[in-house]
Protein backbone atom coordinates (compact mmCIF):
# COMPACT_ATOMS: atom_id res chain seq x y z
CA UNK A 1 0.00 0.00 0.00
CA UNK A 2 1.02 3.14 -0.83
CA UNK A 3 1.51 6.63 1.30
CA UNK A 4 -1.11 8.26 -0.27
CA UNK A 5 -3.19 5.10 0.28
CA UNK A 6 -2.36 4.82 3.88
CA UNK A 7 -3.21 9.07 4.90
CA UNK A 8 -6.63 8.85 2.86
CA UNK A 9 -7.20 6.00 5.56
CA UNK A 10 -6.14 6.96 8.27
CA UNK A 11 -7.61 10.58 7.74
CA UNK A 12 -11.29 8.41 6.62
CA UNK A 13 -10.72 6.65 10.23
CA UNK A 14 -10.27 9.81 11.98
CA UNK A 15 -13.74 11.17 10.38
CA UNK A 16 -15.35 7.96 11.27
CA UNK A 17 -14.46 8.11 14.61
CA UNK A 18 -15.30 12.12 15.24
CA UNK A 19 -18.84 11.56 13.89
CA UNK A 20 -19.37 8.58 15.95
CA UNK A 21 -18.85 10.60 18.77
CA UNK A 22 -21.64 13.21 18.07
CA UNK A 23 -24.38 10.25 18.16
CA UNK A 24 -22.94 9.73 21.55
CA UNK A 25 -26.75 9.56 23.61
CA UNK A 26 -26.86 12.50 26.04
CA UNK A 27 -27.74 10.70 29.34
CA UNK A 28 -24.29 8.51 28.80
CA UNK A 29 -22.28 11.65 27.65
CA UNK A 30 -18.50 12.02 29.31
CA UNK A 31 -16.79 14.78 29.61
CA UNK A 32 -13.85 14.52 27.58
CA UNK A 33 -11.72 17.69 27.52
CA UNK A 34 -10.36 18.70 24.22
CA UNK A 35 -6.88 19.83 23.63
CA UNK A 36 -5.00 20.30 20.39
CA UNK A 37 -2.79 17.95 19.22
CA UNK A 38 0.90 18.75 17.82
CA UNK A 39 2.96 16.61 16.42
CA UNK A 40 6.86 16.04 17.10
CA UNK A 41 7.08 17.51 13.46
CA UNK A 42 4.70 19.53 12.63
CA UNK A 43 5.29 19.24 8.72
CA UNK A 44 5.50 15.74 8.67
CA UNK A 45 2.09 15.41 7.50
CA UNK A 46 2.17 11.22 7.60
CA UNK A 47 3.65 11.56 11.39
CA UNK A 48 0.73 13.50 12.33
CA UNK A 49 -1.79 11.60 10.54
CA UNK A 50 -0.69 8.40 12.17
CA UNK A 51 -0.22 10.24 15.84
CA UNK A 52 -4.04 12.01 15.65
CA UNK A 53 -5.42 8.43 14.65
CA UNK A 54 -4.13 6.91 17.65
CA UNK A 55 -5.15 9.34 19.86
CA UNK A 56 -8.19 9.28 18.75
CA UNK A 57 -8.84 5.52 18.77
CA UNK A 58 -7.51 6.04 22.28
CA UNK A 59 -9.85 8.42 23.25
CA UNK A 60 -12.55 6.43 21.78
CA UNK A 61 -11.31 3.20 23.29
CA UNK A 62 -11.13 5.12 26.72
CA UNK A 63 -14.60 6.36 26.39
CA UNK A 64 -16.02 2.96 25.67
CA UNK A 65 -14.19 1.54 28.49
CA UNK A 66 -15.21 3.87 30.98
CA UNK A 67 -18.80 3.17 29.76
CA UNK A 68 -18.43 -0.57 30.84
CA UNK A 69 -16.79 0.35 34.04
CA UNK A 70 -20.11 2.68 34.43
CA UNK A 71 -22.19 -0.43 34.08
CA UNK A 72 -20.15 -2.35 36.45
CA UNK A 73 -21.69 0.38 39.20
CA UNK A 74 -23.33 -0.66 41.94
CA UNK A 75 -22.66 -4.40 40.92
CA UNK A 76 -19.23 -5.69 41.12
CA UNK A 77 -18.46 -6.10 44.46
CA UNK A 78 -15.76 -4.96 46.48
CA UNK A 79 -13.22 -8.56 46.81
CA UNK A 80 -10.34 -8.25 48.27
CA UNK A 81 -7.30 -9.41 45.52
CA UNK A 82 -10.31 -9.68 42.37
CA UNK A 83 -9.64 -8.15 39.37
CA UNK A 84 -12.64 -8.97 36.69
CA UNK A 85 -15.97 -7.79 36.53
CA UNK A 86 -16.94 -10.33 39.14
CA UNK A 87 -15.53 -8.32 41.60
CA UNK A 88 -12.02 -6.61 42.09
CA UNK A 89 -10.49 -4.57 44.15
CA UNK A 90 -9.15 -1.14 43.53
CA UNK A 91 -6.51 -1.57 42.05
CA UNK A 92 -8.01 -4.64 40.18
CA UNK A 93 -10.50 -2.54 38.73
CA UNK A 94 -7.78 -0.59 37.38
CA UNK A 95 -5.64 -3.10 35.95
CA UNK A 96 -8.86 -4.93 34.67
CA UNK A 97 -9.71 -0.81 32.61
CA UNK A 98 -5.81 -0.83 31.59
CA UNK A 99 -6.02 -4.72 30.26
CA UNK A 100 -8.63 -2.91 27.35
CA UNK A 101 -5.60 -1.13 26.14
CA UNK A 102 -3.11 -4.19 26.08
CA UNK A 103 -1.45 -2.43 29.15
CA UNK A 104 -0.77 -4.83 32.34
CA UNK A 105 -0.34 -3.23 34.94
CA UNK A 106 0.55 -4.07 38.99
CA UNK A 107 -1.88 -5.03 40.96
CA UNK A 108 -1.37 -2.45 43.86
CA UNK A 109 -1.86 1.19 44.30
CA UNK A 110 1.70 2.49 44.98
CA UNK A 111 3.33 0.22 42.11
CA UNK A 112 0.29 1.45 40.08
CA UNK A 113 1.53 5.14 41.27
CA UNK A 114 4.89 4.29 39.60
CA UNK A 115 3.77 3.64 36.30
CA UNK A 116 3.43 6.10 33.09
CA UNK A 117 3.72 9.60 33.71
CA UNK A 118 2.37 11.96 36.52
CA UNK A 119 0.50 15.16 35.48
CA UNK A 120 -0.79 17.77 37.02
CA UNK A 121 -4.59 18.28 35.75
CA UNK A 122 -6.38 15.00 34.73
CA UNK A 123 -8.05 13.63 31.87
CA UNK A 124 -10.43 10.57 31.54
CA UNK A 125 -9.52 7.47 32.37
CA UNK A 126 -6.56 8.66 34.18
CA UNK A 127 -5.25 7.02 37.01
CA UNK A 128 -5.85 8.37 40.56
CA UNK A 129 -4.04 7.30 43.29
CA UNK A 130 -4.53 8.34 47.50
CA UNK A 131 -1.82 8.21 49.86
CA UNK A 132 -1.64 9.34 53.47
CA UNK A 133 0.36 12.46 53.99
CA UNK A 134 3.63 12.26 55.06
CA UNK A 135 4.12 8.40 53.60
CA UNK A 136 5.67 7.31 50.26
CA UNK A 137 3.06 4.88 49.87
CA UNK A 138 -0.54 4.84 48.49
CA UNK A 139 -3.23 2.35 50.05
CA UNK A 140 -6.08 3.11 46.84
CA UNK A 141 -6.52 3.62 43.30
CA UNK A 142 -9.20 4.95 40.92
CA UNK A 143 -10.43 5.91 37.89
CA UNK A 144 -11.20 9.66 37.03
CA UNK A 145 -13.93 10.19 34.93
CA UNK A 146 -14.24 13.75 34.85
CA UNK A 147 -15.88 16.58 36.72
CA UNK A 148 -13.81 16.01 39.63
CA UNK A 149 -15.00 12.77 40.15
CA UNK A 150 -13.70 9.16 40.34
CA UNK A 151 -15.20 5.37 39.64
CA UNK A 152 -13.42 3.04 41.96
CA UNK A 153 -13.70 -0.68 44.18
CA UNK A 154 -14.78 0.60 47.24
CA UNK A 155 -14.02 -1.89 50.71
CA UNK A 156 -16.21 0.58 52.35
CA UNK A 157 -19.23 0.59 50.54
CA UNK A 158 -18.62 -2.83 49.28
CA UNK A 159 -18.93 -2.21 45.86
CA UNK A 160 -18.27 0.14 43.03
CA UNK A 161 -19.08 3.10 43.14
CA UNK A 162 -18.53 6.99 41.82
CA UNK A 163 -17.24 9.79 44.32
CA UNK A 164 -15.96 12.93 44.46
CA UNK A 165 -12.28 13.83 45.04
CA UNK A 166 -13.46 16.06 47.81
CA UNK A 167 -14.00 12.50 49.81
CA UNK A 168 -10.15 12.50 49.89
CA UNK A 169 -9.58 15.76 50.67
CA UNK A 170 -6.95 15.21 53.94
CA UNK A 171 -4.93 12.96 51.57
CA UNK A 172 -2.27 13.14 49.00
CA UNK A 173 -3.31 12.75 45.49
CA UNK A 174 -1.58 12.00 42.35
CA UNK A 175 -2.49 11.55 38.62
CA UNK A 176 -0.92 8.79 36.40
CA UNK A 177 -1.93 8.92 32.47
CA UNK A 178 -1.04 5.66 31.09
CA UNK A 179 -2.53 5.82 27.45
CA UNK A 180 -3.37 9.47 25.91
CA UNK A 181 -6.27 10.86 25.04
CA UNK A 182 -7.69 13.98 23.38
Amino acid sequence: MNNLKIKRLLATGILSLTLTGCVTPQSQAIEIPTTKVVAEHPTDVGTRLIYNATISNNTKTMHETIMKIFHRVNKTPYVFAGSSPYGWDCSGMVMWMYEQFGKTLPHSATAQARVGTRVMTPKLGDIVVFGYKGYKSYYHSAIYIGKGKVVNANSGAGTTIIEPLTNYKNNRIVFIRIVPTI
